[in-house]
């Protein structure tokens, strides 16, 4: 009896082994490094070109903690989803939810179908600019114009214009040529993230005293890190690594210390 406990014993200690033997095998391994794309355009707090912004800062934070080598690639944003889709890049930064992006990239998500707002990069608004006094208005439900809303290159909030019933170009980069554009009469607004246009007003003395901000805001968005479908297929337990460690840096000391430069407060 006492030899086959000891048969059974060994057997069983054989099969765990085994088990967790083929586990370990099957188990993913981390990737040699991750590539994500950001717009190659100034977006003050979140991106700078000539030293790092808000959203440059949080991935050298996280590239410590993940213990993967980041690498970051600066080009159009139309370019930089486009790349995302395709493959060619593992994942994009600061990118809002679209059902649109949705289709082709993984976001951090809750069980109900939403995006995880808790595992953002940051929040931000959208306010529309317009020329003073000019015939634009927003009550927070219905935008009345009659003239052409300009918008940045593949920004999500080109499609909510959209779906208002307004004419939208969204044929311009950056702020500062948008807001230009609207103190030319080109435009009879722009939506833009607050935060990037009140920093252009507040450094262009000749657009300033033309232009104007409607209150409320058009909509505020979380932004996210987000992954292409090819790579979350390879390195889902990444993506999901990323996340946690995005939502945990946020909310740290030493983050909001390193970025402090920039703003006043970290959402």
């Amino acid at each position: 009896m006492r030899t086959l406990k000891m048969l059974l014993s060994l057997a069983a200690l054989s099969g765990t082994f085994g088990l967790s033997g083929l586990a370990h095998a099957q188990a993913p391994a981390n990737p040699d490094k991750v590539s994500i794309c950001h717009e190659n355009e100034d977006a003050f707090p979140w991106l700078l070109k000539t030293k790092p912004g808000y959203s440059q800062i949080m991935i050298q934070h996280l590239e410590k903690q993940l213990g993967v080598p980041v690498k970051l690639v600066a080009m159009p944003w139309k370019q930089c989803l486009a790349e995302l889709k395709s493959g060619a890049v593992d994942g994009a930064m600061n990118a809002s939810f679209s059902k649109d992006r949705a289709e082709f990239a993984h976001y951090p998500m809750k069980m109900d179908g939403d995006a995880d707002a808790t595992k953002r990069m940051y929040r931000t608004s959208y306010a529309l600019y317009r020329a003073k006094g000019a015939a634009v208005s927003w009550d927070g439900q219905k935008l009345v114009t009659a003239g052409t809303v300009g918008a940045q290159t593949g920004f999500s909030i080109v499609n909510q214009l959209k779906e208002l019933g307004v004419k939208v170009e969204d044929s311009s980069p950056t702020a500062d040529e948008l807001l230009g554009r609207v103190a030319s009469g080109r435009y009879v607004a722009a939506a833009l993230q607050t935060t990037e246009a009140e920093n252009t007003l507040a450094s262009n003395a000749a657009l300033g005293p033309k232009l104007e901000r409607l209150n409320p805001a058009l909509v505020e968005k979380a932004y996210y890190t987000i992954f292409s479908k090819p790579f979350f297929a390879k390195h889902g337990q990444t993506a999901r690594d990323v996340w946690r460690i995005e939502a945990k840096i946020r909310e740290s000391a030493e983050f909001k210390t390193s970025v402090s430069h920039l703003m006043k407060s970290v959402d």
